[in-house]
């Protein structure tokens, strides 16, 4: 029941003004991860891996590209490497423990009462001996501590009382427990084929006892992941050495004297730790929402960690470290948006349309004042530079005791230029470097980037999603307010929604595009409404910062003040990702009784209307297979039956049900030969003659004319 009573208190104290108007809820699913993992299909082959140990000193501030812990330092992969999830780091980027395991999922134990959820464990470290600047014994009498930040929600969900972050050390027991499965990359050409399509099986070259059934269509210069061995490494006793209980950050503040991470100060003095396999490990105990609420069984519990230090010679007093750093993520210089048409830039005034300065967050992790130089560049997208500025050097006092730097031309350096028009290009990007440099003899530098992107659509949001937005009741409006400079056409809208874990926000709602009445959307007068769509669904991607687009049967003129958004036709939240990131709350609105409001929550939702020319040549809406049923496949006759999931969740079967009217008026069926040739088009029905095909491969596709989404399977002739 705890959830239950939390999430009471979480819709009345700190998410909503009104009960039950607006919901913010945590992540089903990491598209990130998503994106880079491999799934294993069965465990077969073994192969046993020792990792070589580390030696000291053994030092991670994740600042890296990949999304996983450096495998150089850790052993697991749970745990997220992001730039997003922490409130006021020390440094840019942080590890992020919540509920999502290493394939971008909810943990499938997860549960309402307590679970085990993400790890970060150290690869096996030496503390046994040193060998620079000479070989040496190591004993507690070293003075070896281990050190971090943490730091409980951040910009995520925070964590219960009974929820925790635990550390532990640990030593080999003898054992060998199974850790991962191993993959190899291939060109899909070794198996001869012209395409392989889905349903098709794969021999993994590694063994041929493992099979692997292909998911989308593959040509001879494809690549495709296969597993290839069942990974055992040496298993490790555990001791629990320190934890923290759960709590929301501002309650940590509170109790950290406003300081929005913690340090942590850990001696090793026990001498069985003192061997070349030791280890520790970082992990979280979480809890989902009660099952009674599905549209809240999501992502949750968050904690981030930062900065984590082993070495000998340390004292409890040794809380600081030369390196002057940035933190947080680089700004955008526009002054509302994080994107925006090119031509639509060219066409306002420069100077109105970029900030006036720019925020900046620089820490001192020293003990003492370190000198530092800070500047910018901003290149074009051929590398030329456009404008710098350079903001002097300055004393960057201890971030233990003032935070980051009150320099003002550090902290609030101008903007000092605008973006030159280039040539007759609609899109074009822009690199913004900024650097720190202090004493180069000591490595004290550091490089921050953000690429600045002028393409065919208006984004607030920076394309990452901290948490998921929703309404409720039903007939709920939702509009987004978006100022153009000269007259344009809207063409589609982008929208990133979050899963559930349920599946509870597959529900229909209306598309929306309202005119402006003096500051709030016209839904008053007959034509306040410019576009209106019915009857449309999420739809969902996997693939990291991937938009579903959702392209509007008309082009739409729109001029000055437009507003996009959605009337809902149920009262389930329908979690449209929101970006925590980036204050966009004074350009939405809501509406559930007779006024529009302005949103009560801080951020940008996720929806980018795309302008403009004809998007002819616009990226089209992903494939996706497995997303009808055939039967019987392979058929005798050529005679078969459809069942359809026009917007359930493929992975369940019992989600294949007949579509309703006005949907199945949408479906188109066509049916390819191998060759690409077109053997049969018609109307969608349960049932569909093939007969007078011959024996061989087909492809079936069903598309649904209203928003240009398409799904294919396989089927099998053999009379």
């Amino acid at each position: 029941m705890k959830k239950y009573f939390l999430l009471l208190i979480l819709i009345i104290l700190s998410f909503a003004t009104t009960v039950g108007q607006e919901i913010l809820t945590g992540l089903s699913e990491n598209p990130a991860i998503k994106q880079s993992n491999q799934r294993p299909v069965s465990f077969k082959s073994s192969v046993y891996q020792s990792p070589a140990p580390v030696l000291l000193p053994f030092f991670d501030n994740f600042k890296q590209k990949s999304i996983y812990p450096d495998t150089s330092l850790w052993m697991d992969n749970n745990v997220f490497i992001n730039n997003d999830f922490a409130e006021f780091p020390p440094t840019w980027n942080v590890a992020t423990f919540d509920a999502i395991n290493a394939s971008g999922d909810i943990y499938p134990d997860a549960n309402f009462l307590q679970f085990q959820a993400d790890f970060l464990t150290s690869k096996p470290i030496r503390l046994d001996s040193v060998f620079s600047p000479q070989p040496a014994a190591l004993s507690p009498a070293d003075s070896i501590y281990l050190s971090f930040y943490y730091q409980p929600q951040g910009r995520g969900n925070d964590p219960q009382l009974q929820d925790s972050l635990v550390l532990e050390f640990g030593q080999y027991t003898g054992q060998w427990i199974f850790t991962r499965v191993d993959s190899i990359t291939v060109s899909a050409g070794i198996y001869g084929a012209d395409t392989l399509f889905p349903g098709d099986i794969l021999i993994s070259p590694c063994d041929e006892t493992w099979e692997y059934t292909v998911t989308d269509t593959l040509y001879p210069d494809s690549f495709v992941t296969l597993p290839c061995d069942s990974v055992f490494t040496p298993e490790s006793n555990w001791k629990r050495i320190w934890a923290t209980k759960g709590m929301p950050l501002d309650t940590f503040l509170v109790k950290n004297n406003d300081f929005y991470f913690k340090q942590v100060m850990i001696p090793i003095t026990d001498t069985t730790f003192f061997k070349n396999d030791f280890q520790f490990r970082f992990f979280n105990f979480a809890s989902i929402s009660n099952d009674n609420l599905q549209s809240w069984q999501s992502n949750c519990d968050h904690w981030n960690i930062d900065y984590v230090y082993l070495n000998k010679g340390r004292t409890r007093a040794d809380s600081t470290h030369e390196a002057i750093s940035f933190a947080g993520n680089a700004p955008s210089f526009l002054v509302n948006y994080q994107s925006m048409p090119f031509y639509q830039y060219k066409k306002g005034n420069p100077f109105e349309l970029m900030r006036l300065g720019l925020e900046m967050y620089i820490s001192n992790l020293d003990n003492s004042n370190q000198t530092a130089h800070y500047y910018y560049e901003v290149r074009d997208d051929l590398g030329n530079l456009v404008f710098s500025w350079d903001g002097g050097s300055g004393d960057l006092q201890p971030f233990n005791q003032s935070g980051y730097t009150t320099i003002s031309s550090f902290a609030f350096p101008p903007v000092n230029g605008t973006f030159p028009p280039f040539g007759n290009r609609d899109s074009i990007h822009f690199d913004i470097t900024h650097y720190l440099e202090g004493d180069l003899q000591l490595g004290l530098t550091d490089t921050l980037r953000f690429r600045q992107n002028f393409h065919n659509y208006f984004a607030y949001d920076d394309g990452t999603p901290e948490f998921g937005y929703g309404l409720t009741p039903a007939g709920a409006k939702l509009a987004y307010r978006f100022d153009l400079i000269e007259r344009d056409t809207l063409r589609a809208l982008q929208m990133y929604f979050n899963k559930t874990l349920t599946g509870a926000n597959d529900q229909f709602f209306d598309l929306v595009v309202w005119k402006d009445l003096n500051g709030r959307p016209n839904d008053t007068t007959p034509d306040g409404v410019l576009y209106y769509q019915e009857r449309l669904k999420p739809v969902f991607t996997n693939n990291l910062n991937e938009f579903a687009t959702y392209f509007l049967n008309e082009p739409v003129p729109v001029q000055g003040t437009f507003y996009v958004g959605w009337i809902q036709r149920t009262g389930h939240n329908l979690n449209l990702g929101f970006d925590a990131g980036n204050d966009a709350s004074s350009f939405i609105y809501y509406k559930v009784t007779n006024n529009w409001a302005k949103t009560s929550f801080k951020g940008a939702l996720m929806i980018r209307p795309l302008l403009g020319e004809s998007l002819a040549n616009a990226p089209q809406p992903e494939i996706l297979s497995a997303k009808f049923l055939i039967a019987p496949n392979p058929t005798k006759n050529g005679i078969v039956n459809l069942k359809y999931n026009a917007y359930g969740n493929e992975n369940s079967p019992h989600w294949f049900i007949e579509p309703d009217e006005e949907t199945t008026r949408n479906l188109l069926i066509e049916v390819f030969s191998i060759m690409g040739q077109k053997v049969f088009e018609g109307d969608y029905a349960q049932q569909i003659d093939l007969s007078h095909l011959n024996n061989g491969i087909y492809i079936v596709c069903i598309t649904n004319i209203s928003n240009r989404s398409s799904n294919i399977q396989k089927l099998i002739i053999r009379k």
